[in-house]
Order: C-alpha cells, then structure tokens, then sequence
C-alpha cells in the first residue's frame, strides 16, 4: 500500500472500576503508541489516536480520542474503524473487568473482598474478522514464555497481518527487545533499542505490505 495512509493506533493502559474511586488496571505508559503515532505523522500519514491513560501527551496533528475502559476503547475503535487502512493495537486492553462494578465506594471492614470478574471484548478478534482486503491490521503479544509459539497462534488466529511480540519488562521502559512477523515473513528480532526506533521498523514494514 502506498501514499498517504489513515493509522487508527490505540494507546495506554485501559482502567476496569470496581467501584466510583477505585480500578483494576496494569502499568503501560503508553510510550509505544505514542511512539507510532510520531512515527507515523513524520511519515507524512494521518492518524487517530485512541488513548488510555498515558504518561505523556499525544503529539501535535493527530486526532486524540480519550477513554479509560475497554468498553469504551471498543466503541472507538468500532466507530473509526471502517475509515483507517490500518489499525494498530499497542494498547494495553485488560482481559477482565469487574462483572457487578458497585455504584458507590465500596467501605472497608474486617472481612475479606472478592471481586467476579468478566472477559472483556476481544478487538483484534472483532477487526481481524471485519476488515476489508486493503485494510491492515496489526496486534501486540506479552508473553512471559514461548514467545514466538504464542504470539504466531494471536497471529493466525486472529487473523492480522503482523505481530509484535515483547516480554514483560517492555512495560514502561524506554527501549525493549522485540520480535515482529506478518504472515508472509520470518521472525525479526530487534535488540534493546528505543520504542521510537522499534516504531520507525514498523511503519517501514506496514508501508510495504
């Protein structure tokens, strides 16, 4: 695909209320995200972001969509969906969310607290599904074993066009070692470097397919 693409990217850290104060949620940044979105604008293409909770703020030029839960990151995705050629999922969706969130704050006693959790939606299932034969759409894996082996089965059967594939200690730091493959490609490694350069070797890769 070539010329000026649309990038819809999602970004952060998604929050699941178990009560009005307080959340389940993990400790993504956001860096890589925000990382493609400036990689993708200085690629001269246009970009929406759908942004989590992030540490930083979004870059100047992208149109920034704000949501906390990944309800609510669904519906965006869902409602920009159709209008992007690619869709990049580097946010970090919460699998689980409180099944019966309580309306108010939940008080503190003695006893112990246990919370039922739910599956929330899959979106790269729900895109992989719906996307048209000019769309790409492209997932992250964190894996803490069999890396490869895990992050190509998202791949397959999610149907998406690339992954990318990191351990957990790619969450907040400022460089990580990731493995990426599209379904046509071997495994490439790149070794501890920035997010910024890791997102560079993205956009290069999504241009040519």
């Amino acid at each position: 695909m070539a010329g000026k693409m649309h990038f819809l990217i999602t970004a952060g850290g998604t929050r699941e209320y178990i009560d009005p104060v307080r959340f389940i949620s993990n400790a993504s940044s956001g860096r890589m995200g925000l990382a493609l979105a400036r990689a993708a604008l200085k690629a001269g293409h246009e970009v929406t972001l759908i942004a989590a909770p992030i540490k930083q703020g979004p870059p100047r030029g992208v149109n920034t969509i704000r949501v906390e839960t990944a309800e609510q990151m669904f519906k965006a995705v869902k409602k920009h969906f159709e209008k992007c050629d690619c869709l990049i999922m580097a946010a970090a969706v919460a699998d689980y969310a409180p099944a019966k969130p309580a309306k108010t704050k939940i008080r503190r006693t003695a006893k112990g607290l246990t919370i039922e959790l739910k599956p929330t939606a899959d979106i790269l299932r729900w895109a992989g599904k719906r996307k048209r034969k000019d769309q790409i759409v492209i997932g992250f894996a964190l894996e803490d074993e069999k890396l490869r082996e895990r992050a190509e089965k998202k791949l397959k059967e999610k149907r998406l066009d690339m992954i990318i594939a990191n351990r957990p200690a790619a969450i907040s730091a400022e460089k990580s070692t990731v493995q990426m493959k599209t379904r046509d490609s071997d495994w490439t490694e790149i070794k501890h470097v920035t997010k910024a350069t890791i997102a560079k070797r993205i956009m290069r890769v999504v241009e040519s397919l």
